[in-house]
């Protein structure tokens, strides 16, 4: 059977990457949680998704010129657009709530800047407060960007890396084929894109086993009717919810 993830905290249910959406989650027992951190110039690993601020939060700009206190006036919008009392959290506080909860996952999305670049330094600091807060044994970091997750290797081998690809990505690569050629020996789990992991459904089971795949992101009924009966290592929903809900239920046949 899958596991469930939630992506970004649950994001369409609660302000994505809020801890407000993280504190939520946890008497619902998801397997795995997912969320994002960008790196300010000031030091700062910020947990958001975007590099810029304006469509999360009620600031505007570059997440990676955000000082300390500039992030803490800053406040963040919810699903429906309202504005919540937090800030955008640091790692640090988001790995410190999911200290206090034994068995979830924390699958660590390191970004890049707005211009595409990643950041310097984050891999290593990503992985030192993991460490420090004794999550190494389940956590993980992933990126789109193979040479993000090829540091994560050199940087940290003890921590599980996932790399992310959608129909762009696979293109950009030579094709699926080639994409997963590349990462085989990589990643402990590749993350696709729904659409894509449907159009190469055999050759994904085929080349990396459905175990070491998740596919993102199930959020209507009839999406997750379907994948539950796919069944890859992780289904990665914005409604871990409901998805949980139609898993206990079961499927029609």
């Amino acid at each position: 059977m899958s596991r469930i993830m939630a992506h970004r905290g649950a994001r369409n249910l609660w302000a994505e990457n809020s801890m407000l959406g993280f504190r939520n989650i946890l008497p619902h027992g998801f397997d795995a949680v997912e969320f994002d951190v960008h790196l300010t110039d000031a030091g700062e690993m910020v947990v958001i998704h975007d590099a810029t601020l304006d469509r999360t939060t009620t600031g505007s700009g570059p997440v990676r010129a955000l000082t300390p206190e500039a992030r803490r006036a800053l406040r963040l919008k919810g699903p429906d657009g309202a504005v919540i009392d937090e800030c955008p959290p640091l790692l640090e506080d988001v790995l410190a709530l999911f200290a206090t909860a034994p068995s979830i996952e924390l699958w660590i999305e390191l970004k890049s800047d707005a211009d595409g670049i990643p950041y310097t330094g984050l891999v290593e600091k990503a992985a030192a407060a993991i460490n420090a807060t004794g999550l190494d044994e389940r956590s993980a970091l992933h990126s789109f960007d193979i040479s993000v997750v090829e540091q994560v290797r050199d940087v940290a081998p003890d921590l599980l890396r996932l790399v992310s690809v959608d129909a762009r990505t696979a293109k950009a690569h030579g094709g699926m084929a080639a994409f997963l050629d590349r990462v085989g020996n990589l990643a402990d789990v590749v993350g696709i894109h729904h659409e894509l992991f449907e159009a190469e459904y055999d050759l994904i089971a085929d080349t990396i086993g459905l175990n070491h795949a998740s596919v993102w992101t199930i959020n209507t009924p009839q999406l997750m009717q379907h994948w539950i009966t796919r069944a890859p290592g992780f289904l990665v929903s914005d409604d871990p919810v409901q998805l949980k809900a139609l898993m206990a239920e079961g499927v029609p046949a």
